[in-house]
């Protein structure tokens, strides 16, 4: 019997319960990406957040590349937002093929 090691996503998934979803560019991130990864490091410390490749989302003929950002709690995903207010949110609802009976 061959023992395999739990995939660090799925550990991530248990580990840490709130997610955040940006777009990446066509052109991709790019140096945005090492701010945010800095600030990550310098502001959480490394094993208070995690990043992996989230799925992407077609959406009216394009695709909708995005990354997830896990974070143990939700005061940190606030303070990332407010750190970068220029990312987009990977959320889905700028797609329009969104619907909800609030949103007119």
């Amino acid at each position: 019997m061959t023992r395999r090691s739990t995939p660090q996503k799925k550990i991530d998934d248990n580990a840490f319960p709130v997610r955040l979803f940006v777009v990446v560019p066509p052109a991709g991130l790019g140096r945005r990406s090492a701010d945010m990864f800095n600030w990550l490091d310098t502001r959480l410390g490394r094993g208070h957040y995690a990043q992996h490749a989230a799925a992407s989302c077609p959406a009216a003929g394009r695709v909708l590349h995005r990354i997830a950002i896990y974070f143990r709690h939700p005061a940190d995903t606030a303070a990332f937002v407010a750190a970068f207010p220029d990312v987009d949110l990977a959320d889905g609802t700028i797609l329009p093929t969104y619907t909800s009976p609030y949103r007119r």
